[in-house]
Parts: C-alpha cells; sequence; structure tokens
C-alpha cells in the first residue's frame, strides 16, 4: 500500500518529468493512496480529461478531480508541501496544481473509465461523452459558438472517439438535456465530412 512517504519520494522522482506526464504520474499516485488507505476514489474531470481524450493535443495547467474527502485532500497535499492559493493547491518545485471542484460528478458514474497506465497505476476519467457535452454547455453564453475553443475540443473529442468509445444514444439524450442539441448537430455534421474527405 503507498504511504504518505511513498507520495513524498515519487513527488521529487517525477519533479523533471514533462508537464502531461508529471500529471498524469501524480494523480495516478493519489489515485492509489486515497483509494487504498481512504476508500474515496477520485475522478479526473475538466482540463486534465481533454488532455487524456485529444491524446495530450490539448494542455491543460491543472489537475481537477470530482471527490469525496476534500479535508483529507487538504490535509495531504498540505503534508506533501502543497501550499493554498484560492480553490489550487500548487506544488512550487513540481508546478502541479490540483483543485477538486466538487464531490458530485455531473455525468454519469457509468461512464466513467479505469485507464490503466504504463506505471501501473491507474486513474479514473469522466466519460468522453460527458466531458463533450461539458464543453459544449460551456458555449450557452457565446455568440459564435464554432469558433470557440471548447466547440473545437468537443469536436476533436468527438472525431478521435465516435467509432469505437462513444455511446451514441447518452451523448444524445445528455445533449438533449442540456440543451446543447443544436451544437452536437453540428458537429455530427461536421464529422460526416471530415469521414468522406478521409
Amino acid at each position: 500500500m503507498i504511504t504518505l512517504d511513498d507520495l513524498k519520494s515519487e513527488l521529487e522522482r517525477i519533479q523533471d518529468l514533462p508537464k502531461f506526464h508529471k500529471m498524469i504520474e501524480f494523480a495516478s499516485l493519489l489515485t492509489e493512496y486515497f483509494e487504498e488507505s481512504k476508500r474515496i476514489r477520485p475522478i479526473v474531470v475538466g482540463g486534465l480529461s481533454v488532455e487524456i481524450y485529444t491524446r495530450n493535443d490539448y494542455t491543460t495547467r491543472d489537475i481537477d478531480f470530482v471527490s469525496d474527502g476534500w479535508e483529507e485532500f487538504n490535509k495531504v497535499l498540505t503534508e506533501l508541501g502543497f501550499s493554498k492559493v484560492e480553490r489550487d493547491w500548487y506544488h512550487l518545485d513540481t508546478e502541479i496544481a490540483i483543485e477538486v471542484p466538487s464531490n458530485f460528478l455531473e455525468g454519469s458514474y457509468d461512464k466513467v473509465i479505469e485507464l490503466q497506465l504504463p506505471n501501473g497505476r491507474k486513474l479514473y476519467v469522466i466519460g468522453v461523452e460527458d466531458i463533450i457535452i461539458h464543453r459544449l454547455e460551456a458555449l450557452h453564453s457565446t455568440s459564435f459558438p464554432e469558433e470557440n475553443e471548447d466547440y473545437e475540443w468537443a469536436l476533436r473529442m468527438f472525431l478521435i472517439h465516435k467509432k469505437d468509445n462513444i455511446d451514441m444514444d447518452y451523448l444524445l439524450d445528455k445533449a438533449k438535456e442540456t440543451k446543447t442539441d443544436k451544437l452536437l448537430d453540428k458537429i455530427i455534421e461536421t464529422s460526416k465530412t471530415y469521414s468522406e474527405e478521409n
């Protein structure tokens, strides 16, 4: 079982890794620690999930988890030398930032994937359908949504995963429920054009 001391030494070990690998490694370490010692299952959401689903095309600066046990995160991250800055914990030496914006997943727990990593550890990641919907929801108040980067990333995730990983019935239902169905229709139409061209 991974201990707090293990986390400290691993944090030093990963310090010089590229940003994405460093965040993935540390997120998997925290996942193992919290799952084994606290029976808490953190789920990666937000920008890091987009980065995972776009195969590192998107870049983010922090790790967002949806998780119970906010106070446990606070205690452990403080022990590891993280400083609390507004809503984030920040580690100066590794430049890792972590936020736990909620203990409630806005999406389906059934769609959460368990991602096995080369380091032998795992991450739980919000379903691709739900992160596509989240990106489209961010466009509700935008005048030209197709020109917004959130639309672009929703489109990219759809194109990458549409053949194998997307539950279209679920995605269409969530789009109707969140009133993003017109935007999703545009993405589906655009994806047909991409398919014809390739």
